[in-house]
């Protein structure tokens, strides 16, 4: 590789193994209390929202998340009047006796369970520094502040509220009143409000509640955890300067998740020169898992979470060195011959191809696909018991870890056992052993293109240092920036479908498929509690079983699959559907009792990614259509059978305005359910719920739908007119310019889409080595 100035330098060794300078005495703390901690980034300022505006977020906020106390509690000295909600003596001694009946196992001290109910969270620096954070990027910002402002004046309270008092000036009571009111309120807007409201509230809560853990049992590092070296990566230094600083390679890959990776394995042992770049940084096990507050940050694109343009759908991606592969759940499901039928009947055979059985057997070899050493904890466990008590298809699922048990349930921060086989940990290793480069820190702003505009000759971005002490969290400006310019032979671009179409766009690319038919596997959430047995549903197998008896409700292809979902509290408490402070409160004692699944759908529709006009960054543009979630509310049915037959002692369909299901008789006709029956047909106070649960619906905007799958944005096609790229991967309309990520999908996968990603860049990377080797 040759590169025009100073002689390439490596991070030091240390630095390069942790992403951190790491010394004796914090390697030691490491093994003693856990992984290294990773610092965040100083907090926003907080000046592009009016101080009026902050306090009246917070006041509402107070109305999500309420202090609940009695009218002889120490607590109410030195508050303002209202700021709590006062019960008497004997209400709030009955609330704390119902609070503790719902636990099972050990049991908070009483005086712990009042100091929690008692906690005002708007008031905690932490809570409103998370809220800071989460609002400094969302695309919705502005009409929030708008609606924040409105509130401010008496005559918006009036038209917002019913009140002519502002709500800053609302006893809390009347606070969560409000939101309440909105959250049924005809006026879509005001539903919008309070699910995100809630949603906010609840993530920061859980996020840094000083008594969340305490009382919940919860805690981001696992009982086993213990430090496991890394990959030795030597990543590639920009000296400062001003000029534009080249490189030039063989074959330049943008992106080190699962579609780079496996293409820079593939090209590096064929001899090429290739280096790997990505505008993440790299953690390596010692690290992980992260705080889900630095997990958000680091390990994820848009501070955790991409919202779409009407806040319909939470879209979860993959940002740090690695990619999705960093921090996905190590479900390996093969492309099922339905979808492949259906893609090679659009004019691209390789779907149906031996070829494409030797892509997919390959990479299952490499990634130790099996489901030996499974261990299904009882979240997973309750599906496969559902697959016999209601006579339903389903089963475990593979896992990458190659054989080993890997009982983590915390993947979703960052894995720190080192087993999960996905790029950062197996194939990127593979390439640098081969001789592939790497560069982290580098963001690609556009596809460099020759004179006659249709032949790529290489990459241009930013490249941005860490400190000099190995870390990431301090501002850029203080560390080395350079623009760089990478010349290569061949570009292939895998930054996923969020971010391969954006760099085309901005490349300059003229094809109206591009960022068009984004495919996103919306998912439904039900959480069940189960109050007589402690799941620790955080530890454990993410996702080692699965039912796909809904999978073809239209006959074709198109339906549902039943899956867990990771029970880290931001992920799954944050996205409850919010009914009054006390509900909220409860249900995070709660925590260790709940399990959480989702209905997982193979969207007929798709949306569509483009570049934030201003920023340059992504923007999703996408609602679940009818068809779709007719679907994915069937899913949601089922979910609820399931806990039922699991003898679920409440069951929460996460949609507004839904109360749970609570068995009147404590549970009898679920523990006399027969085998092979439908509950709904057999218990009329559910099948009572269950209409109540098909009336509630799931219609976007102001239901929460998540996403942890993205496809399709830069689709392949049979044809420039219907698609991207060619069945080669290749850009339609260019030379030597390939997409090679899950963006190139024809359609939704239907199935965890690692293993197909996967393949697909096998497929292209092996005829982009033999374009070069010809």
């Amino acid at each position: 590789m040759a590169v025009n100035g100073s002689v390439t330098t490596t991070i030091a060794a240390t630095a390069a193994k942790s992403g951190t300078k790491i010394t004796p005495a914090a390697t030691t703390a490491a093994r003693r209390h856990g992984p290294t901690p990773v610092p965040l980034p100083e907090p926003p300022a907080k000046t592009f929202m009016a101080e009026a505006c902050w306090d009246t977020l917070f006041a509402l906020l107070d109305g999500v998340l309420p202090s609940i106390t009695s009218t002889t509690s120490n607590s109410l000295a030195g508050q303002p009047a209202g700021s709590s909600i006062v019960l008497s003596d004997t209400e709030f001694e009955r609330l704390v006796d119902e609070a503790s009946a719902t636990l099972s196992g050990p049991t908070p001290a009483r005086q712990k369970i009042k100091d929690y109910l008692e906690f005002r969270p708007s008031q905690d620096p932490k809570f409103r520094e998370d809220c800071l954070r989460s609002l400094f990027d969302v695309p919705q910002r502005g009409l929030l502040m708008k609606i924040l402002g409105l509130l401010g004046g008496h005559i918006g309270s009036l038209i917002l509220t019913g009140y002519w008092t502002l709500i800053t000036d609302q006893p809390v009571k009347t606070r969560q009143a409000i939101m309440q009111s909105w959250a049924s309120s005809r006026i879509t807007g005001l539903r919008i409000l309070t699910k995100s409201l809630s949603q906010m509230a609840q993530k920061a809560h859980s996020t840094y509640s000083p008594w969340f853990q305490e009382i919940s049992g919860y805690t981001d590092v696992p009982d086993d955890w213990k430090p496991v070296e890394g990959y030795d990566y030597k990543f590639l230094q920009v000296p400062a300067g001003s000029g534009v600083y080249e490189m030039t390679t063989d074959v330049v890959i943008v992106g080190s998740g699962c579609g780079g990776g496996v293409c820079a394995k593939n090209l590096a042992e064929a001899g090429h020169d290739v280096l790997v770049v990505d505008k993440g940084y790299y953690f390596p096990p010692n690290m992980l898992p992260m705080t889900q507050a630095a997990a958000s940050h680091y390990l994820y694109d848009a501070g955790g979470v991409y919202f779409t343009d009407s806040a319909s759908m939470g879209v979860v991606c993959g940002g740090s060195w690695g990619g999705g592969g960093t921090v996905n759940w190590s479900v390996c499901f093969r492309l099922q011959d339905f979808v492949r039928e259906e893609w090679a009947n659009e004019g691209l055979p390789l779907f149906t191809s031996s070829e494409f059985d030797d892509c997919q057997d390959r990479v299952w070899d490499f990634v130790g696909a099996s489901k030996d050493g499974i261990r299904q904890n009882p979240r997973n466990q309750y599906l496969l018991d559902g697959v016999g008590k209601l006579g339903w298809r389903g089963g475990a699922v593979e896992q990458n870890t190659g054989g080993k048990e890997h009982y983590c349930g915390r993947c979703h921060l960052g894995c720190g056992s080192g087993e999960k086989r996905g790029p950062a940990v197996a194939w990127l290793p593979a390439a640098g052993d081969a001789g592939a480069k790497f560069m982290e820190g580098f963001t690609v702003d556009k596809v460099v293109f020759a004179d006659d505009g249709v032949t790529a000759v290489g990459v241009e971005g930013t490249w941005t240092g860490r400190s000099a002490d190995g870390s990431v969290h301090k501002p850029a400006s203080t560390r080395t920036q350079r623009r760089v310019f990478i010349k290569a032979k061949k570009v292939i671009v895998s930054g996923g479908s969020i971010w391969s179409p954006v760099i085309l766009a901005k490349s300059g690319v003229q094809n109206r498929q591009v960022g068009r038919n984004l495919h996103l596997h919306p998912c439904n959430l039900v959480s069940g509690v189960f109050g007589n047995k402690d799941l620790n549903s955080w530890e454990g197998g993410i996702i080692t079983a699965y039912i796909n008896e809904f999978e073809n409700l239209d006959g074709k292809g198109h339906g549902v699959k039943l899956e867990p979902t990771c029970n880290v509290p931001y992920a799954t408490y944050a996205v409850q559907t919010w009914r009054d402070g006390l509900d909220a409160k409860l249900l995070a004692m709660k925590y260790r009792h709940l399990g959480t699944f989702i209905s997982l759908t193979r969207d007929r529709d798709s949306g569509r990614v483009y570049p934030d006009p201003s920023k340059g960054t992504p923007r999703i543009e996408y609602n679940t259509s009818d068809f779709d979630r007719e679907h994915t509310i069937e899913g949601v049915i089922a979910l609820a059978k399931v806990c039922y037959v699991a003898g679920a002692t409440e069951i929460r369909a996460h949609l507004p305005n839904l109360p749970p299901f609570i068995p009147k008789d404590g549970g009898k006709r679920q523990a006399l359910h027969r085998r092979g029956k439908d509950p709904e047909f057999t218990d009329a106070d559910f099948a009572s719920w269950i209409r109540e649960l098909r009336v509630a619906d799931n219609k976007p905007p102001t239901v929460m739908c998540m996403s942890a799958h993205q496809m399709g944005s830069c689709r392949m096609s049979a044809s420039e007119d219907t698609g991207v790229v060619d069945m080669k991967g290749r850009v339609w309309g260019t030379n030597n310019l390939y997409v090679a990520d899950a963006s190139v999908f024809p359609s939704a996968s239907g199935v965890n889409p690692m293993v197909t990603a996967m393949s697909i860049a096998d497929w292209i990377s092996r005829g982009v080595s033999d374009e070069l080797g010809a």
